[in-house]
């Protein structure tokens, strides 16, 4: 049970009296700069999602190959997010963020040049991976870590709804815009055109042109250097200071690594939902981020630009999702039921995706899917964050993304290796066992008894 002073963060906004709604948070410039930092952000990762992959198609032709290089991405992602998250408990999170983004904006430069110069080549597409993962591993604990710094506890779930709604805002345009200009200065139907000997029923083409693909890299770049600028001038409310008993020792990294560990581990609400986020990690993220570029290439004949949409499709479900979630009162009762089987009804309409021969069913599906996840997703992190106490922040979320992307280089490798037998029973089985491990959930007691902060479960 936590200590109900820990869990509550009142910062020092001049005596104001906080009602919770929007207009009092856009009235914050600390706000309004942290959400527009983070909706361009968001623009440069759905530009990278779909072009990553689908530079990989351009050139293989395997989705083994894809698979492996978002693999290679996500390894040091996981080794190196605890240090991150202790990083940020330690110093400033927007501190850790500009040096994440400078890494990030100078990878996506050198990639764009490298592709319109004709001298990108597989390993280095894997070095580039690589290095974005070291990136993401210091930059999205700190992400999550930011936001109770500029806004009071009683705020966090509108901050929240607000931040993810301008986020899938920004994924619901990358991907149509990614994957148009890939089509725009694509051959042929638009498609990057692939020789996709890997795949069953495959549709046989050639000669891929990889100009939109390194101009996508190029505007990565850009965006992201525009977040970073205004990421830097958010000023953050000094935190309290520590009882001295709870202050790390000099040389504590690791003391501080294990004591996020052990706080996770005694809270059971807690560490039921991290562990059900792994095991929806290890089920969805390889089908959905390998296999919708390989649905798109053989089932579909829009090709790139039916990625884009079915991707954007996501984010626009994800949005409404978030609006929901941040203007609907909050569940009093079954808060945790209802947030289990919202992840659920994601595994049962994941279930026909590889079955799909239309673009717009496919899209229409990963609107409902977003919906689910984005109301879902704002809920428990509001949870989460309410929960946690500032001086754990950084740990807690860096534990959060562990569990989020801990498994994802397994998942990429094992759906790679299975999308060459079969794409329909990838997606089938993935949705299936995704609903019956949610379903398990929902009847643990510490799930059932899941209340917003202020009600102690």
């Amino acid at each position: 049970m936590l200590d109900a002073k820990e869990t509550m963060h009142k910062p020092k906004e001049s005596g104001a009296q906080w009602k919770g709604s929007y207009l009092q948070l856009l009235r914050m410039r600390n706000f309004r700069l942290l959400w527009g930092a983070g909706g361009l952000s968001a623009i440069g990762d759905q530009f990278d999602l779909i072009a990553f992959p689908w530079l990989v198609l351009s050139i293989t032709g395997d989705p083994f190959a894809v698979g492996a290089v978002m693999a290679a991405g996500g390894i040091p992602t996981v080794v190196f997010m605890l240090l991150g998250g202790s990083l940020v408990d330690k110093f400033s999170p927007r501190a850790i963020m500009q040096l994440s983004n400078t890494l990030r904006i100078g990878l996506s430069a050198a990639l764009a040049a490298l592709i319109l110069t004709g001298l990108s080549e597989l390993w280095l597409i894997y070095l580039f991976a690589l290095l974005k993962g070291l990136s993401d591993a210091f930059f999205y604990p700190a992400q999550l870590a930011i936001v109770p710094r500029v806004v009071p506890t009683q705020q966090l779930r509108q901050s929240n709804a607000l931040i993810q709604t301008t986020t899938e805002l920004g994924g619901l345009i990358g991907p149509i815009l990614a994957g148009g200009l890939i089509a725009f200065f694509g051959t042929g139907d638009g498609a990057a055109t692939l020789a996709m000997t890997h795949i069953p029923n495959h549709r046989e083409t050639a000669g891929a042109d990889l100009t939109g693909i390194g101009l996508t890299f190029a505007v990565v770049s850009l965006v992201i250097l525009v977040s970073s600028l205004l990421l830097g001038r958010v000023r953050l409310e000094e935190q309290s200071p520590e009882p001295a008993d709870r202050q790390p020792k000099d040389g504590g990294i690791l003391k501080s690594i294990v004591e996020g560990i052990r706080f996770v581990r005694a809270d059971a609400a807690m560490f039921t939902m991290f562990l059900l986020i792994v095991g929806m990690e290890l089920l969805v993220e390889g089908p959905f981020i390998v296999g919708l570029p390989i649905l798109a290439n053989t089932n579909l004949g829009e090709g790139a630009l039916a990625l884009g949409i079915i991707m954007s499709a996501y984010a626009g479900g994800s949005l409404f999702g978030s609006i929901f979630a941040g203007t609907l009162p909050t569940p009093k009762r079954r808060f945790g039921p209802i947030l289990v089987l919202a992840f659920a009804l994601s595994g049962l309409l994941l279930t026909p995706f590889g079955f799909l021969g239309s673009m717009w069913i496919a899209a229409a599906l990963a609107l409902v899917i977003g919906g689910a996840d984005g109301y879902a997703g704002i809920l428990f992190m509001s949870w989460l964050q309410g929960r946690t106490p500032q001086r754990m922040m950084g740990r807690v979320m860096s534990l959060l993304m562990i569990s989020a992307v801990g498994l994802s280089p397994l998942s990429h490798t094992v759906s790679g290796a299975l999308l060459r037998l079969s794409l329909e029973w990838v997606f089938l089985g993935a949705g299936a066992l995704l609903a019956l491990l949610c379903l398990a959930v929902t009847f643990r007691r510490e799930v059932r008894t899941m209340r917003m902060p202020g009600k102690r479960d």
